[in-house]
């Protein structure tokens, strides 16, 4: 059966027969998925993957069975999909539509990476048993990477598209929507698993990783949502003093301590800034300049 063949039959199975049909075809998916190197085609095996086969795998074996196998192509994936919009983008106009058309593309393939993300993170949160960090040790890692990347080239994409913003607008829109909400699940994920004393040492740096990555991730979403940035620091505040025995000796302190008061310093001045402007118009300045400020303020320090 040729590899078109058994995608076509694959999805017209339904759930009970991708049930059944589990172990045998998963592998064959999985040869597939890593033998192909056309975007489009790997993309549709990844959600054939993780939206018809993934939730018939049990927790203890997501890890072993699908995240370990799939994650690091994915990562390397949307790495390539914005190598190839950089490489190109400088002869994109209106005029050229096969170039627009094959920008956009990337970009919705972009799109389709993070929904997918989005849907392993629901699928991880759908199970009721307690969660261990290595039952899911390879999704963390794979999201923060693909985030970092996803926030940094919203960040830049004013400068980067000089000018031209408006033939891509909307998928941008989309991208960093779909990117917000997925950082979001993560967060409610990982608060949900708990390292004791028996945590390995892989445990241990596995986490410290995640909150150095949301450090990181802090310093470039800052500009860009308020809520998400007060969020990430509120979760990074959280865990670290959740784990304080376990990572004290590992997390950067005196980064993470520089980091926050730089931006709530930055907070500040743009209240000032802000409360500045409105009295120079002669619009009432302590509601608004209260909201804008609340966020950060309040969200961490809640």
């Amino acid at each position: 059966m040729s590899q078109a063949t058994l995608l076509e039959k694959v999805t017209e199975w339904s759930v009970e027969t991708c049930r059944q049909e589990l172990g045998s075809v998963l592998p064959k998916l999985l040869s597939m998925y890593h033998r192909t190197s056309d975007w489009d085609e790997c993309i549709r095996v990844l959600k054939i993957l993780t939206e018809m086969f993934l939730p018939h795998l049990n927790l203890a074996d997501l890890e072993e069975e699908c995240f370990s196998k799939v994650l690091p192509k994915v990562d390397k994936v949307f790495s390539d999909l914005m190598e190839e919009i950089a490489s190109q983008i400088g002869g994109l106009t209106s005029q050229n539509t096969e170039l627009r058309a094959l920008l956009r593309n990337a970009l919705q393939m972009m799109v389709q990476v993070l929904e997918t993300l989005s849907g392993c993170v629901r699928h991880v949160c759908s199970f009721e048993e307690s969660l261990a960090l290595d039952t899911i040790r390879s999704l963390p890692s794979c999201i923060l990477k693909v985030l970092k990347n996803t926030f940094q080239y919203c960040k830049e994409s004013e400068t980067v598209y000089n000018g031209r913003l408006s033939l891509v607008v909307d998928l941008l829109q989309a991208l960093f929507k779909e990117a917000y909400s997925l950082q979001k699940g993560l967060m409610e994920l990982l608060d949900r698993i708990s390292l004791d004393s028996s945590a390995t040492e892989e445990d241990a740096c596995d986490m410290v990783i995640v909150i150095h990555s949301l450090l990181d991730i802090c310093s470039i979403i800052s500009n860009l949502d308020i809520t998400l940035h007060a969020n990430t620091w509120k979760f990074i505040i959280k865990q670290s003093i959740k784990y304080q025995g376990l990572l004290e000796e590992r997390l950067r302190h005196s980064d993470i301590v520089c980091r926050l008061c730089d931006d709530l310093l930055a907070s500040f001045h743009s209240c000032m800034e802000l409360a500045e402007q409105m009295k120079q118009s002669g619009a009432p300045v302590k509601a608004t300049s209260s909201h804008v400020c609340l966020p950060l303020w309040s969200f961490v320090f809640s």
